[in-house]
Order: structure tokens, then sequence, then C-alpha cells
């Protein structure tokens, strides 16, 4: 269809030479090759050019790119595509790759990327970068990624990935970062930073206080930004902040209501490498107008962005120290933590004092450092008192609290309680006041019980670390 229907003129490469890939006449330049197709394969056989191609893209220059039956001008594949299907009523199957590679010129007759943006000098390298985009098939044992089924066939029967001192050669192997990168390319997730209060442009830093106003300045300023400059240095080995309140797929336009459907879309629909044994290495968040901020993985709501950016987190951190039971998103990170000795590593940033748990250096901090010592966990103000007897009338008159063995009062039942994380538990399992969760994960050395397996970790980490 793109042959037929556009100017985009086929050609086929040997080494550093552009062939025409009608009759294989050799030319030095793109440039050459062009009036060569104009002048002698106006009408030739498409069969030459797919003649020994196997499974592999077809080479396609499309500097001229135009539509044949209707002359109008096309900057690139993916929107000739869609003006063959909606202006020209043409059959295009969306969730198909469209066979070609496109490579584009610029008026200085350097070599356009149309898909990051970039501008390369000399053909070779484009040739080299272009597949990048293209890397769909991936090997199952090694996650090594290439172009074709083809050469994924030849990686399985020439190459044994299964051995752990395996390096790959061709392709790449598909981390966190990799994942990250296809949800960049293919759909509308707007990428950002966050200082303090305000949403920040990963590219020209520029502050905004509401989510609205940054997704229009990226619209504006960066909608063909390069994907590689979106993970800048200070994001480190950390993972990809993601506004996705307005998703869509770029290849298809098809709204994406939530995160797992991304993915499934992503890989199963238009079979892009999306390693799922890996992590996706972005956190979504739904930022919408900013009235609202509620997670895109639970139910759950929160009255600010820090207080739903810091539960956000909790949904990606797989790894977890066996030490002291503190969560990590990225494998890295959990190894950077284990190599500080546990002994005394929190210092008090007021004093010389040093800790061996934050908990210890957040009492030590709360007591020594302030004229209001005694805190209420109840209220989410969390109000100080100077004394702990005007605590305690605060904890009487607004909380229910008693004096004696059973302190803590279920105001629904009436029923009392020792510990206050023994209300807590009676209220999630009794009245279900957890909003939508439940503990599902008990602890096998003692009753407790914890909504997330995570928390169940760290607990058996702090408590049990001795079964």
């Amino acid at each position: 269809m793109i042959l037929r229907f556009s100017t985009a003129y086929p050609f086929k490469t040997r080494f550093s030479q552009i062939l025409c890939a009608y009759c294989h006449e050799e030319y030095d330049t793109l440039a050459l090759l062009r009036y060569h197709m104009k002048t002698e394969h106006l009408n030739s056989d498409f069969k030459n050019v797919f003649y020994r191609t196997k499974d592999n893209l077809v080479k396609v220059d499309i500097t001229d790119l135009a539509c044949k039956i209707c002359n109008e001008e096309i900057p690139d594949i993916d929107a000739l595509m869609s003006h063959f299907c909606h202006k020209h009523g043409k059959s295009v199957k969306f969730n198909a790759r469209f066979g070609v590679l496109p490579y584009k010129q610029t008026v200085d007759s350097n070599f356009l990327c149309v898909y990051c943006q970039r501008v390369f000098l000399d053909f070779v390298n484009f040739k080299r970068h272009i597949g990048v985009h293209f890397m769909n098939f991936s090997c199952d044992k090694c996650g090594t990624t290439f172009l074709s089924a083809h050469a994924l066939r030849d990686h399985h029967r020439q190459v044994k990935c299964f051995r752990t001192a395996y390096k790959p050669r061709n392709g790449r192997i598909m981390k966190p970062r990799g994942n990250a990168e296809i949800i960049l390319q293919y759909t509308t997730a707007c990428p950002f930073r966050t200082w303090k209060n305000n949403f920040n442009c990963v590219f020209c830093r520029v502050q905004f206080s509401d989510p609205t106003s940054l997704r229009d300045h990226m619209a504006t300023r960066h909608a063909n930004y390069d994907v590689q400059t979106a993970f800048y240095k200070k994001l480190g080995k950390e993972f990809l902040k993601i506004d996705i309140t307005d998703l869509q797929c770029k290849l298809c336009f098809m709204p994406i209501v939530d995160f797992d459907g991304l993915t499934y879309h992503l890989k199963n629909d238009h079979h892009q490498p999306l390693n799922t044994d890996a992590q996706l290495g972005v956190l979504p968040f739904r930022l919408n107008d900013g009235s609202i901020w509620k997670c895109t993985m639970c139910p759950n709501e929160f009255k600010d962005f820090v207080s739903l950016k810091m539960h956000t987190s909790q949904h990606f951190q797989n790894y977890v120290c066996d030490t002291c039971g503190e969560g990590f998103i990225t494998e890295s990170a959990m190894i950077a933590h284990t190599k500080i000795p546990h002994e005394n590593k929190y210092s008090c940033s007021r004093c010389i004092a040093t800790f061996s748990s934050l908990d210890e250096r957040n009492i030590h901090v709360k007591t020594q450092h302030t004229s209001m010592p005694y805190m209420c966990n109840y209220c989410k103000e969390k109000p100080r008192f100077a004394n702990w007897e005007l605590r305690k009338k605060h904890l009487m008159e607004v909380h229910n609290y008693k004096t004696g063995a059973d302190k803590y009062e279920c105001s629904t039942c009436q029923k009392s309680f020792k510990t206050r994380s023994g209300k807590y538990n009676h209220m999630a399992r009794t009245h279900r006041m957890k909003k939508d969760t439940e503990l599902n994960y008990p602890c096998p050395s003692c009753p407790k019980a914890f909504t997330t397996k995570l928390f169940l970790d760290k607990h058996i980490a702090k408590k049990h670390y001795d079964v």
C-alpha cells in the first residue's frame, strides 16, 4: 500500500552503498536514487522489492513523501497510514508493523530520524540508528531484541544465551529503562519532574503549579521530543514520573484507561518488545487538574501530591532489605543501601547523635529538638503539645481515649483494646474501615496481618529476623 499509493521510494543497501530495489544499480546519495526512481521505475513491479527480504523491513526514502491519490504532502509513515485510512478509506492494519524502515533527509542533506528527531551527518550512522526503533522481537531467555523474526531464529539457532557469561552482540537487553523508552515513544504519557509543590518540565525545567499548564507546555514546546533526553542526569537509576491523564496510543490513537491496559496494548496489539519480567521503569500518576490526588494502581485518594508520590512508590518497591526491612524500587538502590553499615548510619542534623534506624532518629528529633515534644498520631494535622497532660486531655476529648488497661475504644461497637494497632486491625477486619483493601497477608510467626506483601516483608525483617 505504501509503495503503490505514495512517493516512498524503496531501496536496498550493501554495506554503505545504496542500491535501487528494482534494478540494483548503485548510487552515492539518496537524491540520485530519487531522480532514478522518478524517471525509470514509476510503474515497476514490486516483486523485485520483496525478493529475498524474508520478514525484514523494506528501506524506503520518504524525503519527498506525498500521497499519490490526492498529492498531499505527508511528514512520516504513521501520518501517511492515518491519511490512507481516514481520507481515502483504505483498510490499514494499525495493530501490525507497517513493514518499512523510513529514511528522511533534511535540506542540508543530513539524515533525520522521524521518531526521535535526531540528526545524523552520514548515511552509515543513521542506518545503525534507525533499527533501534524497530527492535520488536525479543529472546525469551536473555531478553535481547532483534529487528526481525528471522534474526531472532538465527539467534536461537546459533547463540547459547542460557549461559550466565553470555553477553549480547546484536540488539540490546531490555531493562526497566528500555521499557520506559517504549512507553514514552508510543504513547502520550507526559514525563515530568517535581520540586517541592511544583511540577517541572524535564527538558527546560520550567515550573508549573498545576498539572494542566504542564501538559499544555509539553504539547506546544516539546511535542516531538527525543525520548533519550527525558531521562535527565539526576534521575540516576530511579524511575521516571509520567502523567497518564490523557493517555493514548500514538500508533492507533486508541484511548487507554489504566496502566495495566497500556502494557497489554503495546505488547499484544502492536508487538512492542516490552519485557514483562522486568519493571516498566516509570511511576504513573493521573494528575488531572490538580484537585484530586488518586492512585492509578489502587482506589486510595490523598490530600496532596506529596502523599500520593510516597504511596505510589510503595507499589513498585519490589526489593526489601533483609536487615532493616526498608523497601526500594530498584535492585541497584537496595544493593547500595546494603553496602552501608546499619549500625548508627542515621545521624541527627542538629547535633552529633547517631542512630541505627529512622524511627530512633525521629523520636530523638521530636523529643530533644522541639519545645512541643508530644504529638497526636490520630489527627491528620499531627498537632503537638508542650506536655503529656495536654496531649492526654486532647486524646480523651477528641479520640475517646480511656485510662486503664483498655485505652482504645471502637467508635462503632464500643469494644476496647489495649493498643492502637489492635483497634486498627479490628476496624479493618470487622468494620472494613480500610478503603477497598483487606489484610490478605498474615504473618506466619505472629497473629498480625498486613495489606500488602511489602509491609509483611518489612515486618518479618524487623520482628522475626531470627526465624
